[in-house]
């Protein structure tokens, strides 16, 4: 049977997804991840719907064409969400790039549809106004990509000394960077709560520079720190606990 559209932006669900018992916290991923990297956050039964969010042309959509602009996929991503929470309570949740991926569907949803999120977790992330200075650029070559993998410390030794597996897997990568890049501030600002998580030990998103979050919302604004380098959300056991009692 062919999936429905939603069923392609939501391929792993704690529960079903037109579930209204459980409030559903939909979870964006990192450039050069997918919605798989959170698909164990769903196998255990807690009182969150964990709904993990699959891009074009990634994961279980990979045969589809990728979409490098994050503006093209903004209407069917935020009509798949609107169709799925049917009205009810609902959390945006990202890492790293995903921070900013939920922070212009909440945007979007806000000014689409009049529809707002309950909060939005941001973790690992500048500001939507902000820039990282040392982030890798798609005009750069595969060595500066290289030395970007080696520094988020998340791609195992062997595969960044294996030729053959890096020609598969650097453009890959490279296309999430397009994507990320496509991620521009026009001064948006969210009526919404935005709850900020940081890593102690990632260099990228200290606290002093996640404050900057503050600036892009209306209303109440949370911090929590969380042992851990960029990857702390994945590599935590804590985390997908506080995001369940967060909601």
């Amino acid at each position: 049977m062919e999936k429905t559209l939603e069923e392609r932006w939501f391929p792993f669900s704690t529960y079903a997804l037109n579930d209204i018992e459980h409030k559903k916290i939909f979870c964006f991923h990192h450039a050069g991840g997918s919605a798989s990297v959170y698909r164990k956050w769903t196998l255990e039964k807690k009182k969150m719907n964990f709904i993990c969010v699959e891009l074009p042309g990634k994961g279980t959509r990979r045969r589809e064409p990728f979409v490098g602009d994050f503006k093209k996929l903004l209407e069917p991503l935020c009509e798949s969400i609107v169709k799925v929470t049917q009205g009810n309570p609902f959390i945006l949740f990202g890492h790293s790039m995903g921070a900013a991926m939920a922070f212009y569907v909440a945007d979007y949803l806000q000014n689409k549809y009049n529809i707002r999120p309950e909060k939005l977790i941001a973790a690992g992330r500048q500001a939507p106004q902000d820039e990282d200075p040392g982030e890798f650029k798609t005009y750069m070559g595969d060595d500066a990509l290289i030395r970007e993998l080696k520094k988020y410390n998340a791609t195992p030794k062997e595969i960044l000394e294996n030729k053959e597996l890096l020609q598969y897997i650097l453009p890959e990568v490279r296309k999430d960077y397009t994507l990320n890049e496509s991620l521009i501030y026009h001064g948006e600002r969210i009526d919404a709560p935005i709850y900020i998580n940081c890593g102690s030990r990632d260099i990228g998103a200290t606290s002093a520079i996640m404050q900057h979050w503050q600036s892009v919302t209306t209303q109440e604004f949370k911090e929590k720190e969380f042992e851990g380098d960029h990857f702390f959300v994945l590599n935590s056991e804590q985390y997908p606990e506080y995001l369940a009692t967060a909601g």
